[in-house]
């Protein structure tokens, strides 16, 4: 009797080989039958994708971002079909179970673990200098952003209008403002396709209450805008105008709005560069510029964008960006979560966390970390974004870790490692409930403390280092709140937790803060 011979391919490879020829089959038909039409088809359905490109590249992006698990996926599903269903029918069971199994982890856990190896990754490689103490600040700001936004929202605009969030920054006058654009309203679609970005609010920053007076209303013709459609959105109009490696590479962050050297506004937009192959990680990938004139040109914002690229090496050539804010919270935040591994390879491990800091989440705080504070670092002064780090479990609010982070070079970052030093600080998110047990008879069920930020003064040659917190009321049911037309502030010394108020008839005059601070605490001080 003749030997059977084992089944060499199972149903499933039959049917992906089919559907294949099946394909091939059909378009071969299609272009020898009518090659013209064929073509046109062709030709038109490239067009429309090239014209399109802008709403394909998440789908590029998350190809780059997780090419290596497509890679093994890819890999196995290959040696499934060439290589394991020469195998027996139950040696294909097994393979088949296996197959599944592993691509089931690799989709679940794949990302967890890619993500783990690529914050380390970016811990090793980036270039960290540590402080003995956290800097001096400056140019504070009494209104936390969210509070300005609200306000905006509230008090600025017309039932037609919306405005983008706002944004700290430098003026030109080396003053610092909170700067929102103006537009036509979400709710309204039409006005979103006819109308333009046609008005910067630039609120000075050091006031106790905002002021929406035309002396802080400018006057603009933005075609391109994040209050737009289509082509005329934001994101659309760069992500056309990128190169075919920034495209693959690059995706478009939250535009600002500055004044350049010549006193005009213009709206600079961020990029998220994706490096590495392995193990890709978020980095600044400099700016695209976009002046009041781009976009004017229907046809040449549709096929070619909009805007001017500026590298990070260059923003040093340009004054009005140098020592903003520029770098994407997504990138920050990525720097932040690597800071993770400063006792090495193992402290962010599961079951083990030794050594592990975490970024705090501030649960009645819609201002969450990073928190965008002006520093004076070696005498160079600007903005950074400030991570207060604490230990990786949620009930312990010690201050672990101060990252600041250059908000126009996150090729270089700045730490001051609490843990190592003889400092015991109280970490942001314990200074709530500080603020609220120095004044129990004060009407905390509509009020809060927010946006807990550092306060650091240089007082007889020592740094003193105090929580900056701004006293808010709710103002609506989806975390809105406003800090009133004379709000109150706090400072909270981050070593004994003492609670100042500042008094206030004296907000506009930040000097006499610190004196206040000095009166009250310096029984505390000189007990140290």
């Amino acid at each position: 009797m003749e030997e059977q011979q084992p089944q060499t391919e199972n149903r499933l490879y039959w049917i992906v080989v089919n559907t294949r020829k099946a394909i091939v089959n059909v378009i071969r038909r299609a272009f020898s039958a009518k090659p013209v039409l064929s073509w046109a088809i062709l030709l038109i359905v490239l067009f429309l994708a090239f014209a399109s490109r802008s709403s394909l590249q998440p789908f590029f992006i998350g190809v780059r971002k997780y090419m290596l698990l497509i890679i093994v996926v890819a890999l196995l599903l290959y040696l499934y079909f060439k290589r394991w269903t020469k195998r027996s029918n139950r040696g294909n069971i097994y393979w088949s179970i296996a197959l599944i199994l592993v691509t089931f982890f690799a989709i679940y856990a794949g990302p967890g673990i890619y993500r783990y190896l690529s914050l380390y990754t970016h811990y090793a490689q980036l270039d960290k200098t540590k402080l003995t103490h956290l800097p001096e600040t400056g140019n504070e700001r009494i209104q936390p952003i969210n509070s300005i936004k609200t306000l905006v929202n509230q008090e600025a605009l017309s039932a037609t209008e919306d405005a983008t969030n706002p944004r700290f920054i430098r003026g030109t006058d080396g003053k610092y403002y909170f700067s929102a654009a103006v537009g036509p309203s979400k709710d309204y679609k039409i006005q979103q396709l006819r109308k333009n970005m046609y008005e910067v609010l630039n609120i000075p920053a050091h006031l106790p209450s905002p002021i929406f007076s035309e002396d802080y209303r400018t006057k603009v013709d933005f075609n391109v805008g994040e209050l737009m459609l289509f082509s005329k959105q934001t994101r659309h109009a760069v992500v056309r105008g990128l190169s075919i490696g920034k495209f693959f590479n690059c995706e478009a962050a939250e535009p600002i709005y500055l004044q350049n050297e010549s006193g005009q506004w213009v709206q600079v937009v961020p990029l998220i560069r994706w490096k590495g192959i392995l193990f890709p990680r978020p980095v600044f990938g400099g700016v695209v510029v976009l002046q009041q004139e781009d976009g004017a040109q229907y046809a040449k914002r549709v096929l070619l964008g909009s805007g001017t690229y500026i590298a990070p090496t260059e923003i040093k050539h340009h004054a009005y960006l140098t020592g903003q804010n520029l770098i994407p919270e997504e990138v920050a935040i990525f720097i932040a979560e690597s800071f993770r591994f400063v006792h090495g390879f193992w402290a962010p491990m599961p079951f083990y966390h030794e050594g592990d800091i975490r970024i705090p989440m501030l649960k009645e705080d819609v201002n969450q970390q990073p928190f965008i504070t002006y520093f004076d670092v070696d005498q160079q002064g600007k903005l950074y974004n400030f991570f207060g780090l604490e230990p990786y479990q949620e009930n312990k609010k010690g201050l672990s870790l101060s990252l600041l982070i250059p908000g126009d070079d996150d090729q270089h970052v700045y730490f001051v490692d609490h843990r190592t030093s003889n400092d015991s600080y109280i970490g942001s998110s314990a200074i709530s409930a500080k603020v609220v047990e120095s004044k129990k008879n004060y009407d905390w069920t509509k009020n809060y403390p927010a946006e807990s930020r550092p306060y650091v003064r240089k007082i007889d040659d020592e740094y003193r280092f105090l929580w900056l917190s701004t006293i808010v009321t709710k103002a609506g049911d989806q975390g809105e709140y406003i800090g009133g037309s004379i709000p109150e502030i706090t400072l909270t010394d981050a070593k004994h937790g003492k609670v100042v108020w500042v008094h206030p008839d004296s907000l506009v005059r930040q000097d006499s803060w610190i004196k206040q601070a000095e009166s009250e605490l310096k029984d505390y001080w000189q007990g140290e």
